[in-house]
C-alpha cells in the first residue's frame, strides 16, 4: 500500500504501525470532527431558539432570552465613585471604579476573594452559619471598604450576579437554578438582591446600597460599551461558562410587558442564557464518550451541554485521511438528548474533558506507551490552567508538557508523547471557540446590525494564549458575509462595567 510522505511522517513521528495509525485516526475523527456545515446547522438552530425565546421564553425555548432591565450602555459620560461585586464561580470580585466623566479613563482599586467549597455548597439562610454565601459577600465587602477607607461611605453598588436568574426589575432578581460548581437549594427561587441587602443590612455598618444587579455578559458589555463606543452592542463571556448579552429593541421582546413593568425605555441589555441550548436534543449528533461522562459526573447533570461543547472538541489537524465512521462499542446516543450547551464551551470542564481523552489514549496504547498513569484516572487532576500552559510554550519546546508529566508520575514519557497532549490541548481548545463561533454567528444574524463590535471576556479569553485567535478564525468562515465585525477585548468587563450600570442607574434616575 502506498501513502503520502505526511502519513508516513506521521507513522514515523508516533511510532506507528499503518494499522494503528487507522485506528486512532478512526477513534479521534469519530471524537471531534466539526465540519462547517455541522457547526452552521447548529448556528441555524441557535438562531431559530433566540426568537422563540423572545417571543414565548421557556419551556418553548431552550434559550430563556431573559429581560436585564438595563435600559442603556455607558457613553463616556459618568461620574463619580461606584463598587462592583461580581461573584462568577469561585472568584468573587468586588471593585472601587472612579469615574471622571468626558471619556477619560477611569481609576479602579479592586480586590479578588476565593469563595470556599463550604460556601458554595452551604446555605443562603442570613441567620444561619458561617458558610452562608451572602454573609460571605457581605464580611469581603466590608474588609475591602475598610481598606479603602470608605467604610461609611454611601457607595451605589453594581451587583454581577452570573446565574441563571428572572429579573423584575433592575433590583430584583429570583435565582432560578445554579451553575458552575454551586449547589445552594435554600436560596432557589428567592430574590438574591434581597438576600444580599439582608446580609449587608446585619452588619449595620454600611450604607452601601444594590442599583443594579446584573448577569457577567451584561457587565462586560458595559464595559466594552464604554471603551469601544456605541458600535460595541454584543458581550460574550467564555470563563467557567458561557453565556452572551446584547442590545435589543424592546419592541422585539414580545413576551416582555413593557407597560406592567413601567418600562418605558426603546431598548433593553438581553440577557440569551444560550447556555442551555440543547435540551431538546439538538447537540446530540456531536456528543461524545466524553461529554456523557462529565455530564454524569457534574453537579448539574443533563444541563449546561453548550458549555461542554465549547470545552470538548477533538481533530488533529494533520491526520486528513479517508476512514470508516465506526462508533465506539460504548457509546450510547440515547443518553445525549438532554445534554445542554454549556457544558461543551467553558473552562469548568474544559482541563477534565483533555484528562479522559488521554486516559483513553494511554488505555488505547497511543500514549506513555499504554503504561497506566494513576493520576489520570483521578477527577481534578488535570486543570484546565495546563492546556494554556502547554499552548503557550513554543512549538519546538516541550518543557512544560515534561514538568506536567513528571507532576502527574507518569512512569515513562517522550517526545511524542508531548507531541499527542499538545495536540489534544489544541483540538479541545478549538472546537470550544468552533461553538462559540456558531452560536456568536447566529446573534449577527438575528439582529441585523451591518457594523458591530462584539466585547469578549473571561477566563479563556484572557489566559488561554490561541483562544481569541480561534474564535476569530472561525467565526470568519460562519459570519454573515454582510456584517463588518470586530472581536474586541473585555479584560476585567465584568465588575468595571457593574460600576459603570449603576452609575447609568443613577444617572438616569431609575
Amino acid at each position: 500500500m502506498v501513502w503520502s510522505q505526511e502519513v508516513q511522517d506521521v507513522l514515523d513521528l508516533f511510532h506507528l504501525d499503518l494499522v494503528s495509525y487507522v485506528r486512532l485516526i478512526t477513534y479521534l475523527s469519530y471524537i471531534c470532527i466539526l465540519k462547517d456545515d455541522v457547526l452552521r446547522k447548529i448556528s441555524e438552530d441557535i438562531e431559530t431558539e433566540l426568537v422563540i425565546g423572545l417571543e414565548k421564553g421557556t419551556p418553548e425555548a431552550t434559550i430563556a432570552m431573559l429581560p436585564s432591565f438595563v435600559p442603556a450602555l455607558p457613553d463616556g459620560s459618568e461620574k463619580g465613585k461606584y463598587i462592583a461585586i461580581d461573584l462568577s464561580g469561585k472568584n468573587l470580585r468586588i471593585m472601587l471604579l472612579t469615574l471622571k466623566g468626558e471619556h477619560q479613563e477611569p481609576e479602579q482599586i479592586n480586590h479578588n476573594f476565593i469563595v470556599p467549597t463550604t460556601v458554595m455548597k452551604g446555605t443562603g439562610d442570613q441567620a444561619s452559619h458561617h458558610s452562608s454565601l451572602f454573609t460571605f459577600i457581605a464580611n469581603c465587602l466590608m474588609k475591602f471598604l475598610k481598606e479603602v477607607d470608605l467604610l461609611e461611605a454611601n457607595l451605589p453598588i453594581g451587583f454581577v450576579f452570573s446565574y441563571p436568574c428572572e429579573l423584575s426589575s433592575i433590583r430584583s432578581a429570583r435565582l432560578l437554578w445554579w451553575t458552575k460548581g454551586f449547589d445552594i437549594q435554600d436560596c432557589l427561587q428567592k430574590d438574591v438582591v434581597r438576600l444580599l441587602e439582608e446580609a449587608l443590612d446585619l452588619n449595620m455598618l454600611t450604607n452601601a446600597k444594590v442599583k443594579a444587579i446584573m448577569n457577567d455578559t451584561v457587565g462586560q458589555l458595559a464595559a466594552a460599551a464604554f471603551k469601544y463606543g456605541d458600535e460595541c452592542t454584543i458581550g460574550v463571556v467564555i470563563g467557567y461558562g458561557c453565556n452572551s448579552s446584547y442590545l435589543e429593541e424592546t419592541a422585539k421582546i414580545k413576551k416582555f410587558d413593557a407597560a406592567a413593568h413601567h418600562y418605558r425605555h426603546e431598548k433593553m441589555v438581553v440577557v440569551t442564557e444560550w447556555e442551555e441550548f440543547g435540551a431538546h436534543g439538538k447537540l446530540a449528533h456531536v456528543l461524545t464518550q466524553f461529554d456523557h461522562e462529565i455530564d454524569n459526573a457534574s453537579v448539574h447533570k443533563g444541563k449546561q451541554m453548550y458549555l461542554f461543547a465549547v470545552c470538548s472538541i477533538l481533530i488533529f489537524k494533520i491526520f486528513i485521511v479517508p476512514f470508516t465512521f465506526i462508533y465506539p462499542k460504548k457509546m450510547k446516543r440515547k443518553h445525549f438528548k438532554k445534554f445542554l450547551i454549556d457544558k461543551l464551551t467553558g473552562a469548568l470542564y474544559l482541563g477534565d474533558l483533555v484528562r479522559r481523552i488521554l486516559a483513553q489514549l494511554v488505555l488505547d496504547g497511543f500514549l506513555f506507551s499504554g503504561k497506566p498513569c494513576e493520576k489520570l484516572e483521578e477527577a481534578d487532576s488535570f486543570p484546565t490552567k495546563y492546556i494554556s500552559e502547554i499552548l503557550g510554550e513554543d512549538e519546538d519546546s516541550f518543557k512544560v508538557c515534561r514538568r506536567i508529566c513528571d507532576e502527574m508520575d507518569v512512569p515513562s514519557h517522550c517526545a511524542y508523547d508531548y507531541e499527542i497532549i499538545r495536540e489534544v490541548c489544541h483540538v479541545v481548545s478549538k472546537r470550544s471557540a468552533c461553538i462559540v463561533a456558531a452560536a456568536v454567528s447566529a446573534l449577527l444574524r438575528h439582529m441585523g446590525q451591518k457594523k458591530i463590535k462584539i466585547g469578549v471576556g473571561g477566563a479563556l479569553i484572557q489566559f488561554h494564549p490561541t483562544y481569541h485567535v480561534l474564535l476569530e478564525e472561525k467565526l470568519k468562515s460562519l459570519a454573515p458575509e454582510d456584517v463588518k465585525w470586530e472581536l474586541v477585548p473585555a479584560d476585567e468587563g465584568s465588575a468595571k462595567g457593574a460600576a459603570m450600570l449603576a452609575a447609568v442607574v443613577e444617572k438616569m434616575g431609575i
